[in-house]
């Protein structure tokens, strides 16, 4: 009995230690991939029957997730940030399709409350870096998120536009599900360079 209580109270210790300890100033190419996996699997394919609830003028805006050179990166990876925090902030939702996994949901939720808080820390890096590199009047002529900032803010405002006019249904969810599986991927496969060394 003694035993018992002491391997769990060591268990706790041990948590408690692992849980306090700072998080790494990186985006986690694993954890955003893993994000993906969980929102592309809590529930089954795209229904055919939302197919009309797709509005056209939706369009993700990739380009502010790009950089084509080093003087872009704090653009891009504020941007990645801000991305991550309009994913976290629609999700808080209510009303989600019971067809999803709720474990999945909750899993993923937590995955980018996570990555919110660790792409916190890696912009402000990357721009105390790049400022020390650079002079500040470089740096203000190319550091071009004030637009990358206001696109990304246009398109998640209709996105949560979509989702009360559909009154959260189903197929509102679903449209939401598949615009933010997108952005996701192209953060995966189009920023594999520039974000996911310790900086």
């Amino acid at each position: 009995m003694a035993f018992q209580r002491l391997s769990w109270i060591s268990t706790l210790l041990c948590i408690a230690q692992v849980s306090s300890m700072p998080t790494k100033c990186q985006l986690q190419r694993t954890l955003v991939a893993k994000t993906h996996n969980l929102l592309e699997t809590m529930t089954g394919p795209f229904p055919l029957q939302c197919l009309d609830d797709s509005p056209v003028e939706i369009r993700s805006p990739t380009w502010a997730l790009l950089s084509s050179n080093s003087k872009q990166d704090v653009g891009a990876a504020k941007a990645v940030y801000k991305t991550l925090m309009k994913v976290s902030s629609l999700m808080e939702n209510d009303g989600f399709p019971q067809s999803w996994d709720a474990d999945k949901l909750v899993k993923f939720q937590i995955i980018v409350d996570r990555q919110v808080e660790e792409s916190k820390c890696c912009v402000k890096r990357r721009f105390d870096l790049l400022l020390q590199i650079m002079s500040i009047k470089t740096q203000k002529e190319e550091d071009d998120f004030p637009a990358r900032d206001a696109a990304l803010t246009d398109y998640f405002e209709k996105l949560e536009k979509l989702l009360k006019e559909k009154e959260f249904s189903v197929c509102g969810w679903e449209v939401v599900r598949r615009e933010l599986l997108s952005i996701l991927q192209f953060i995966l496969v189009e920023n594999s360079n520039n974000f996911w060394l310790t900086v």
